[in-house]
């Protein structure tokens, strides 16, 4: 039921009490009014009977006081004036008194109004009876007549019409005062009526003021405290909180339903802003980390750079001086030996040779930093690209006596990549090895597959890596216990990555470094 269905019927029920209210006190007024009015009719009636009893006795003196005082005919005549006046006054009453009887339709009190107009009718009648009398008196008395006069008087007036008259003004009188009586006694009955209907019906209002308080208590005051509490702990940060529903089906119900959708899709909304919140300082922490670690790896590369710039400058400054020295020499001697030349010569080559490789890997980082080096994929068989590689490095190899093994599988590896950074790759590990290696002792180069990755192993009999070169070696400008310009590997580790591959270092149980170079196999040789 809807919500202001159940005010109508509130509403309804208040004003079927109003009403019956009003229409008890209109009831009980009317009946007060009825029952004064009628003892203000019977009071003046029993005036106006009165006043016919006293007129009628004035007018019997004035007859009897003209055997005494003489027929004069102004006194006796002004007493019956008087009396038909009180009658004629009465009578007017009755009749008004049958008019509002008549539109009131009170049979009964009509009838008997009706009865007391026949009285005074009666009377009246026998007034003018007792007048006809009195002028046969007064007519008898001026002619001397006395005998007749006083037997007409006692017969007429006396004797009959006197007690008949006395005997309608004392019914009449008794009637009114009945009236009187009766209209008492109804008085007193519509006034306990009055106080009965008085006490049911505020019986009536106090029953539906306790009704209209609990439809109010259970349909407004409670679901709107409920709805108070519920927002008052909603707003302390308590979205799980619902307001029990009871299956209401007017606006409040509709109200608390719609609040707990409400609260259910705030908390929902919260907890998808703290995951949000959450997600949000989880990628702030880490790209804070990355750039911590970048703003380490900066710094770290600029301290090796700086060192780099030192090393490389002397590693320039010590071929040239060897370079100038040389020639000074032979410049100066000028007696000196072809064979001597020819040495010195050797010397100068070879440290421009050195020189030219430094420059070579300056001018290649250089490239690679600045994204200017292509590489060419391409089909490429990894055993042509190690019998190259181990051909060149014999030139370094041969004077240390060290030993370059390889025993390359029968069976074609192919790799998608550019040969010439794969063989530039393969020779600067391998070079590292054979400078690393003893004297007379030997290097191994194996290739193999490894799942779906290409391995070229490189491993040499060396003293191997410390722990922070494993974790280092491969950082440009990083400088190991060898020495160099630190170039090499992250040259390596570069060309690695532009193949999907990577480096990675080792050291062999019983002595000895190992690099291993991977690369995805291709499908297609």
């Amino acid at each position: 039921m809807r919500f202001r269905t159940k005010i109508g019927i509130a509403q309804t029920g208040l004003v079927v009490v109003i009403v019956a209210l009003t229409i008890a006190m209109f009831m009980s007024l009317a009946a007060g009014r009825d029952a004064a009015r009628e003892i203000s009719h019977s009071y003046e009636q029993t005036l106006a009977v009165t006043s016919i009893a006293k007129a009628a006795d004035d007018y019997s003196e004035q007859i009897a006081e003209m055997f005494i005082m003489g027929p004069s005919p102004n006194q006796p005549e002004a007493a019956y004036d008087a009396l038909l006046q009180v009658v004629s006054m009465m009578e007017r009453e009755v009749e008004e008194e049958l008019l509002e009887l008549t539109a009131l339709r009170h049979v009964d009190e009509r009838h008997a109004e009706l009865e007391e107009l026949a009285r005074m009718q009666a009377i009246r009648l026998l007034v003018e009876q007792i007048e006809a009398a009195r002028q046969r008196i007064a007519v008898n008395l001026r002619e001397g007549r006395s005998s007749e006069a006083m037997a007409i008087y006692s017969n007429e007036i006396e004797g009959n019409l006197d007690r008949t008259l006395d005997r309608l003004a004392d019914e009449a009188i008794a009637r009114e005062t009945g009236e009187v009586i009766a209209a008492l006694r109804e008085t007193g009955e519509v006034d306990r009526q009055m106080r009965l209907a008085t006490i049911a019906l505020a019986m009536a209002a106090l029953f539906a003021l306790i009704a209209l308080s609990i439809f109010l208590y259970r349909n407004v005051l409670q679901p709107v405290g409920a709805l108070a509490r519920g927002a008052e702990i909603v707003a302390s940060g308590n979205l799980d909180y619902a307001i029990p529903e009871d299956g209401r089906g007017d606006e409040l119900g509709e109200l608390t339903r719609r609040f707990n959708r409400m609260t259910k899709q705030i908390g929902a909304q919260r907890a998808a802003l703290l995951d949000a919140k959450a997600d949000l300082e989880d990628q702030v922490s880490a790209r804070t980390e990355e750039l911590c670690n970048a703003l380490e790896n900066l710094k770290v590369q600029s301290e090796g750079r700086s060192r780099f710039l030192a090393d490389i400058s002397h590693e320039l400054r010590t071929p040239l001086t060897v370079i100038r020295g040389k020639a000074e020499v032979a410049l100066r001697n000028p007696s000196t030996q072809p064979e001597q030349l020819r040495g010195a010569l050797d010397r100068i080559v070879r440290k421009s040779a050195d020189m030219s490789r430094l420059v070579e890997d300056l001018l290649f980082l250089a490239r690679s930093e600045s994204g200017t080096i292509p590489i060419q994929y391409g089909p490429v068989v990894m055993q042509d690209v190690l019998g190259d590689t181990i051909l060149d490095s014999r030139t370094l190899a041969t004077p240390k006596g060290v030993t370059i093994l390889h025993d390359p599988p029968d069976d074609d590896v192919v790799v998608q990549g550019d040969a010439d950074r794969l063989r530039q790759a393969i020779v600067i590990v391998l070079d590292n090895a054979i400078r690393a290696a003893p004297a007379n002792s030997g290097v191994h180069v194996d290739l193999s597959i490894d799942g779906d990755q290409a391995c070229v192993t490189i491993t040499d009999q060396g003293t191997g890596f410390g722990p922070i070169e494993i974790r280092d070696a491969t950082r440009r400008f990083y400088h190991g216990r060898s020495g160099g310009a630190g170039l090499g590997l992250s040259i390596a580790h570069w060309i690695m990555e532009g193949h999907r591959g990577g480096i990675k270092l080792a050291n062999v149980n019983g002595g000895g470094a190992q690099v291993s170079l991977q690369l995805p196999v291709s499908e297609t040789p």
